[in-house]
């Protein structure tokens, strides 16, 4: 989902990218360039208007889940993606607001956060984008793809992964300030969702895993409906559910604006 939190949320989104391919067939002389270009190429809801219903389930290796409803919007003009989201409940989060602006070419995208309880939105950049977006596995830079936009990429033998015939591409990002240093992603082939990410430090130890689970296809575009991402140092799970999708009704553009955050 791309930058939903990936993404995307991503991650979303987000993460876990989604495509517009129609056919779901490769083409044989595609680069890894090429590849994780049509992963990313969309937002994380796996369309470029609409709305959907998200829960957010967080999971620690000892604790009760805790169960988060958000609404995540969206909205592409000029080929440049917008993404909206608000946190419904439980009371904790109630009112926070996210906002992911495309920016284009090297600019880097723009984030802004609205938190409620400090009845201000602040502008996320630089290493702030490393931190986690509301206690989640994901950081704002998973969210936005960060790392796997910048990065140089090699093409691995393909491979199955959870059973599916998979791209194997490994993304080392070109940014030396942030935390990864080597992604691999298992793309699939059959519609280009990632199903499998893996996250490793610069000391090429493994930080975090994202797994895509379900998917279903709505109004032509694929749509994660289930994903995880899992953190290896203290075992935490993020679980992203997509209940329900709207693409009929219209979003406004005077919602994708910092100011618009604090307006609910």
């Amino acid at each position: 989902m791309r930058r939903f939190f990936a993404a995307a949320l991503a991650a979303a989104a987000l993460a876990a990218a989604a495509l517009t391919l129609g056919t779901g067939v490769a083409l044989a002389a595609e680069s890894p360039e090429q590849i994780v270009a049509r992963a990313t190429e969309l937002n994380g809801l796996g369309f470029d208007n609409g709305q959907a219903r998200v829960r957010m389930v967080l999971q620690g290796a000892d604790g009760a889940p805790k169960e988060r409803t958000l609404q995540a919007r969206s909205l592409k003009e000029n080929g440049l993606s917008r993404t909206l989201i608000r946190f419904l409940a439980p009371s904790e989060v109630q009112g926070s607001a996210f906002l992911l602006l495309e920016r284009a070419g090297a600019e880097p995208d723009d984030m802004h956060l609205y938190l409620p309880a400090l009845k201000r939105t602040r502008r996320i950049a630089g290493n702030q984008k490393d931190g986690a977006f509301m206690g989640s596995d994901f950081s704002y830079a998973d969210m936005e793809n960060r790392d796997v936009k910048a990065a140089a990429y090699e093409a691995k033998p393909d491979a199955d992964i959870d059973g599916v015939p998979c791209f194997i591409v490994v993304a080392r990002p070109q940014n030396t300030e942030q935390p990864y240093g080597r992604i691999e992603m298992a793309i699939r082939r059959d519609n280009y969702l990632i199903q499998q990410s893996k996250f490793y430090d610069k000391g090429d130890q493994l930080l975090k895993v994202f797994k895509l689970y379900t998917f279903k296809q709505i109004d032509g575009r694929w749509v994660a409906t289930k994903s995880q991402m899992w953190t290896k140092t203290d075992n935490h799970t993020t679980f992203l559910y997509v209940d329900d999708v709207d693409t009929k009704t219209p979003v406004s553009p005077a919602d994708f604006t910092p100011d618009a955050l604090s307006k609910g």
